[in-house]
């Protein structure tokens, strides 16, 4: 129960609007990014809204990696300084810790961004490591075939969560053999559903396996098991200390990260359960990822499992608002006056009767007077 009200406390965070300071900046289009120079200093509305926060005393992800099959990703972004792993470009065969396009940087920011000062922006598991697989240079422009080359160059490279923020409307057996072979090497593949037309398939998102996410309601012909954020979210670019906002979906990311803390912090789970777990522990009816449920709950069908203690977080970014226990505390102290009531009626009774035995043994035998 201790467990359940804490739950329930700590996902009742307020959703704030954007802050008009990211509505200011311009939105980078796909193309070679810009240096980012301006800083929000607010906390994006996605990340309030997701508030991993309260559960980063549990997990902040681990090291990783987190493998992100994009346009490569920025080493030298002052946000992911320390966090990108050299990677492979399916393409050369060399690494791929740069991004002219900053679409993977934008990604793996949402994921894994360290705090900076002076701003607010921090990913949803800022310790894991990322892993960049570079699949296309045009996140529109994707090669089935190199596709499933990134998916198996990052499975053999260590990753046990992939995000991929990028699809492909064409299937081939070389995809599904590589979606099939990193579910038999127990990674998860996070895939982006609402990509393309609206009545386009996305791939891998459709294939049997891959967790499908849709972002911010955009329509698509693919199921998605899951909905996060998209639209225009705060993030970083490849170069700069500051922030971008980007336009389009970008969901991938915040269920890859999310996936990531379960990953870390509940590590004999296989993908598939870590997939069921993200699931079933969805916000409805919007089927919403919720990163602290994913983390915190307490499932009936994992047995032998103990639900984890949420205790206040000295550094979370917002504040997390008491329950409201008022009418609980009163009907506790009614409670407890009443208990208390009766224990004191028991003990009185208790004494008199043992008073009454002694005072009738007392009489009894008290000598009689002759007569």
């Amino acid at each position: 129960m201790r467990h359940l009200l804490a739950l329930l406390a700590l996902s009742a965070a307020p959703i704030v609007a954007p802050a008009a300071a990211a509505a200011a900046v311009p939105v980078v289009a796909d193309a070679c990014a810009e240096a980012a120079t301006q800083v929000i200093p607010t906390l994006p509305a996605a990340q309030q809204r997701l508030a991993p926060q309260r559960v980063w005393q549990l997990s902040r992800g681990g090291p990783g990696p987190v493998a992100v099959l994009d346009t490569g990703v920025s080493a030298v972004a002052p946000a992911l300084a320390g966090a990108v792993l050299p990677g492979v470009d399916v393409s050369t065969g060399g690494p791929a810790d740069d991004d002219c396009a900053g679409h993977g940087t934008f990604i793996a920011g949402l994921i894994a961004a360290r705090p900076l000062a002076g701003t607010s922006l921090v990913g949803i598991a800022p310790q894991v490591s990322i892993l960049p697989i570079r699949v296309t240079a045009d996140p529109s422009q994707v090669d089935p075939a190199d596709l499933a080359a990134g998916i198996r160059a990052a499975v053999d490279a260590g990753a046990r969560v992939l995000a991929v923020p990028v699809a492909t409307p064409a299937v081939t057996p070389q995809l599904r053999d590589a979606v099939t072979y990193a579910a038999g090497r127990d990674a998860l593949v996070v895939a982006a559903a609402d990509l393309g037309p609206e009545n386009q398939i996305s791939y891998p998102a459709a294939l049997p396996g891959v967790l499908s996410v849709a972002s911010g309601g955009r329509p698509g012909r693919t199921p998605a098991q899951l909905t996060a954020p998209g639209g225009r979210l705060v993030g970083i670019a490849p170069t700069g200390a500051g922030q971008v906002v980007r336009d389009g979906p970008a969901g991938v990311a915040f269920v890859a990260a999310a996936a990531a803390l379960v990953r870390d912090y509940h590590p004999d789970l296989s993908a598939a359960q870590v997939a069921h777990r993200l699931v079933a522990t969805a916000d409805r009816p919007s089927a919403a990822v919720n990163p602290v449920a994913a983390v915190a709950t307490l499932l009936p069908e994992e047995h032998g499992r103990s639900a984890p203690t949420l205790a206040p977080d000295p550094v979370s970014l917002a504040p997390v608002p008491a329950p409201d226990t008022g009418p609980a505390r009163i009907a506790l102290r009614v409670a407890l006056a009443l208990t208390a009531v009766l224990l004191l009626a028991a003990v009185v009774a208790t004494v008199v009767r043992q008073w009454r035995r002694r005072w009738a043994g007392t009489s009894a035998r008290k000598p009689r007077s002759a007569g």
